[in-house]
């Protein structure tokens, strides 16, 4: 049993069903306030004044701002109110819809306590970075200057900080699950997953380098922090989630699959290991979770495991296998 699979042994209810639904409401909810601060309308920017992850302004007892800043649009919206603004609004839209299935297809292979886990993770290695960042670099300009900088810094942090490359390592993570997935490129080039996860890498690679050469040492902080909660919850997920048992998952469910139809509902076998309590007929061998506990969940027994293994829809494709 690995690392996370004890975690959700332990804490079985975290996580957030349909969290991906939840991230695109935010994001539609982001570029709506966007939109408005680009207008003119107001007298203020309502983000940059009250929502960014400024620390300076946290420091100072703004502390909602380590959750308003997930308002930051992912999109990019340097074009709007111009003659782009209908393309970027599309794309925007594009974007949502191919993210959210991405992220419900993710939900239903890990379960969602990993995926809630994952995505969660990414936030906090935004805020740590960030903060970190500011602390250091703040110190260290005000060390060369001779000058406190971190009225400025802050701000320059809060109007940068953005989950966009944390969203990024979602399609990484899908194209390492299911690399053979066709997407069609503008419409019309049909292209695997994994080839698409090339491309992000390099154009990662790319943001790298050109961070590097023009000292943009925040946009970098972002880049490999993202990068590092993407290895970090593949190391620590060792099994069906782990770099060497992604490329398999696909195949292994659809012959699980095709050996199990038509016996599931039919089938009920004890559980050799722990048997269900308080008068439940079962039991998932993971999260302990029952019928009981919540009926929505349905059980299944793995023929991969060597022995009567029952688990809930959570977890019956995201579970280590049990061997002999």
């Amino acid at each position: 049993m690995n690392f996370i699979d004890k975690l959700e042994k332990k804490f079985p209810r975290f996580g957030i069903t349909n969290l991906m639904k939840y991230v695109i409401c935010i994001n539609i909810v982001g570029t709506v306030i966007q939109l408005i601060d680009m207008s003119g309308m107001l007298p203020i920017s309502i983000y940059n004044d009250y929502l960014s992850l400024d620390f300076y302004k946290i420091l100072h007892g703004q502390v909602w701002r380590l959750v308003s800043f997930l308002f930051h649009p992912t999109m990019d919206t340097s074009g709007l109110y111009g003659s782009r603004v209908f393309i970027d609004l599309l794309w925007f839209a594009i974007w949502a819809f191919v993210y959210y299935q991405i992220g419900m297809v993710l939900e239903r292979e890990w379960g969602k306590f990993r995926f809630t886990l994952f995505y969660l993770g990414g936030i906090i290695f935004v805020i740590i970075t960030s903060l970190v960042f500011y602390l250091v670099y703040g110190g260290m300009a005000a060390a060369d200057l001779g000058m406190d900088a971190s009225e400025y810094l802050g701000y320059m942090i809060g109007t940068g900080a953005s989950l966009s490359y944390l969203n990024e390592t979602l399609f990484l993570a899908f194209a390492l699950m299911f690399p053979d997935t066709r997407f069609f490129l503008y419409f019309l080039i049909p292209v695997k997953a994994k080839w698409l996860a090339f491309v992000y890498l390099g154009l990662m690679a790319f943001n790298i380098v050109r961070c590097i050469m023009y000292s943009q040492y925040y946009a970098l902080v972002l880049i490999l922090g993202a990068l590092l909660n993407f290895a970090l919850f593949f190391i620590f997920a060792r099994g069906s989630s782990s770099l060497k048992g992604a490329y398999t998952q696909k195949k292994r469910r659809k012959d699980f699959e095709k050996k199990a139809a038509g016996a599931w509902s039919q089938q009920r076998r004890p559980h050799e290991t722990s048997a269900p309590t308080g008068g439940a007929r079962h039991k998932c061998a993971i999260c302990g979770r029952t019928e009981l506990d919540d009926p929505r969940l349905e059980f299944r027994y793995c023929s991969k495991c060597n022995g009567n293994y029952e688990y809930c829809s959570d977890h019956l494709f995201s579970h280590t296998h049990v061997s002999g």
